[in-house]
Order: structure tokens, then sequence, then C-alpha cells
């Protein structure tokens, strides 16, 4: 990453990050499926709520930082 700073080669600086907010976003959405399975059960409710407030809170957080940074971060041509 410093390497491609010094150089001002911008092309794959975001590869790191988008990979991870991928995988984030991938496991936000099953732990909120799975939470959402669960609430329809009869037992275990309390941790099945808690399951999709914690995914749901992580996908909006993800959403956040992704506008956040499109549009607070200089964009390189």
């Amino acid at each position: 990453m410093r390497r491609a700073v010094y150089t001002y080669d911008y092309d794959n600086i975001y590869t790191f990050p988008l990979v991870t907010l991928g995988i984030v976003l991938v496991l936000d959405v099953l732990g909120l499926v799975l939470g959402l399975v669960g609430v329809r059960r009869p037992a275990g409710r309390a941790l099945s709520g808690a399951a999709v407030g914690i995914a749901a809170t992580g996908i909006v957080g993800v959403l956040i930082y992704v506008v956040g940074t499109g549009t607070v971060m200089p964009r390189f041509a």
C-alpha cells in the first residue's frame, strides 16, 4: 500500500477494504437470516432477537461506512 501511495498508483488501493467489507456484509446477512429463522422457533427467542439486532446493526454500519467513504474521500481518476 505504501508503494502505491509513493508512486501515485491508486488502481488497487481499495481492494483489501472492499474484500473485507464484502466478507463482513455476507456474514451479517447470514446472521440476520439465521436470527430470523430462530425467531420463528418456540425456544431461544431472546438470543435470536439479539442475533437479528447485531446483524442489522452490522449491515447499517457497513452501508454508512461505504457511503461516508464514497462521499468524503477524494476520488482519484
